[in-house]
């Protein structure tokens, strides 16, 4: 390899590691949303109408809900 392609690798290589270590060097300010809580609950049954009044009752909404299987019943995601 002649002097032109090596400089050339190289500075491409400069320029890359910068862009990688960038965020670790100077990391972005974030600003997570924490208002909510978060719970979850997995219930036996397949229709979830008592753990929906029960955790309704406490002032949690329900988020998602999503069914395992038949055999195991359902998960349900509240947020207070």
């Amino acid at each position: 390899m002649n002097w032109f392609t090596k400089t050339c690798l190289v500075l491409i290589v400069l320029l890359l590691s910068i862009l990688a270590f960038r965020p670790m060097i100077f990391p972005q300010e974030v600003e997570a949303a924490h208002r909510y809580k978060y719970l979850a609950v997995k219930t036996p049954f397949i229709t979830p109408q008592p753990e929906l009044d029960k955790y309704a009752a406490d002032g949690w909404e329900l988020t998602a809900a999503y069914m395992m299987d038949i055999t195991n019943g359902a998960v349900l995601i509240f947020r207070n």
